[in-house]
């Protein structure tokens, strides 16, 4: 009855190990995704930033050639 108890002891701290890294796993590729999005973000928001920059420029140049 005691080995069976601590097979049951063993099992359930494995389990419980193998809880914590899919969690952690988890946690990672979270952090993974959050960080490729923001990257993402920041390029599209400067990509906009130059053509508006450009339009500018190019509305600029052609009040000047008049």
């Amino acid at each position: 009855m005691s080995a069976s108890r601590d097979d049951l002891a063993v099992r359930k701290q494995l389990l419980v190990a193998q809880s914590a890294l899919y969690r952690a796993q988890l946690k990672y590729e979270v952090t993974v995704l959050r960080t490729r999005a923001t990257r993402a973000t920041s390029w599209i928001g400067g990509a906009i930033t130059l053509i508006s920059l450009a339009r500018t420029a190019v509305k600029l140049l052609s009040l000047l050639k008049r």
